[in-house]
Order: C-alpha cells, then sequence, then structure tokens
C-alpha cells in the first residue's frame, strides 16, 4: 500500500472536514449571545478555522514524521457532539485525524501536542483584540480554550492522553495555559 504524503486532503477527507466543520460550527454558534452579524460570520469562521487547524497541525506533524494521517469522521463522535450543541455542556469530537505507520511514544506525543497548541495559541492572538473592544471575539476565545483543554485531558482517545504519556512536563503546561486562557474567557463570557 502506498501512502500519500503531500499535505493537501484527499476527497474523503475534504468531505469529512466539510462534515466536522458543520458540525463544529453548530456547536460553536450555540454559545453566542446577542451578537451583530458581522460578529455572528466572523465568529463562525473562526470555530471553523479552530477545529481546522486543529486537525491539519495533527496531520502536518504526522507527515513531518514519515507518517500518514488523514481526518476521519467519527459517526457516533459527531452525533455525541450535535446532541450536545442543545446542552450546557458541549463535546466538540466530531473526528479526528487517524495516523497510520509505526511511531514512538515521544513522535505521538509530540504529533498529539500540536492540534491543542494551535487552539491556545488561536486564544491568545485573538484575546486582546477581545478584550481591547471587541467583546463578540471573546466566544472565539472561549472556543478554542475550550478545544485546547478538552482534548489535553489524559483520556482514552484524546490528545491530552498521549501528551501525558510521552512529557508530564509539557502537558502540564499546555493543560495550565488552556485552563488559565478557559477561566479568562469564561469570565468575560459571562
Amino acid at each position: 500500500m502506498s501512502y500519500y504524503y503531500g499535505s493537501g486532503p484527499s476527497k474523503r477527507e475534504a468531505l469529512n472536514l466539510i462534515i466536522g466543520s458543520f458540525i463544529v460550527w453548530v456547536v460553536g454558534i450555540t454559545w453566542l449571545r446577542a451578537i451583530s452579524t458581522s460578529g455572528l460570520v466572523i465568529n463562525s469562521i473562526l470555530f471553523i478555522l479552530a477545529f481546522i487547524l486543529h486537525e491539519y497541525a495533527h496531520k502536518l506533524s504526522a507527515i513531518r514524521n514519515g507518517l500518514y494521517a488523514e481526518f476521519r469522521i467519527q459517526w457516533v463522535w459527531a452525533l455525541l457532539t450535535l446532541v450536545t450543541a442543545i446542552l450546557p455542556f458541549k463535546i466538540i469530537a466530531p473526528g479526528a485525524t487517524v495516523i497510520y505507520g509505526m511511531a514512538d511514544e515521544r513522535t505521538m506525543g509530540k504529533i498529539s501536542a500540536w492540534g491543542p497548541l494551535v487552539n491556545i495559541i488561536m486564544a491568545l492572538i485573538i484575546l486582546p483584540f477581545a478584550m481591547s473592544g471587541f467583546y463578540f471575539l471573546i466566544t472565539a476565545v472561549y472556543f478554542n480554550s475550550f478545544i485546547a483543554l478538552f482534548n489535553l485531558l489524559p483520556i482514552a482517545i484524546l490528545d491530552g492522553r498521549k501528551i501525558f504519556f510521552w512529557s508530564k512536563k509539557v502537558w502540564g503546561l499546555l493543560f495550565l495555559v488552556s485552563v488559565m486562557l478557559f477561566i479568562i474567557s469564561l469570565i468575560g463570557f459571562y
């Protein structure tokens, strides 16, 4: 079996990313308060970017390490994500970047760290704008910090488990920053 190592998506992956983006968008807009049309559009774009960049960070890191990676919808998780759109607590996990090939714990930990790191960076970039008058952007900070924090939980299929077993220091730093960003955004959100 030959693998495609390019960074572009296959047709199947592109379709999966479109479906996943829609599901993530549905959950994201449930967090929006009374907001202008431009605020809705900007936050919608940021929600979708948060999801796609998170998954692509995993993919590009895997490719850089000589592995094949592709985002796949996981239908049970996609349905669970949609159901939580109407609940107070959200789960944002419509699928995952599946990695093929042999990799050690260190490599898998690094690949896994890139997704939450992207969301932390996005939250840090957006936060100053949210605090300087563009208050509607606090939802995008909340969204990104939530995705990072949720994915950093050191359980089963989430990124946090692989990062934790690779490096507790890296996991602890990422977790601490995501908790701080989440609290800041939560205070600004309500």
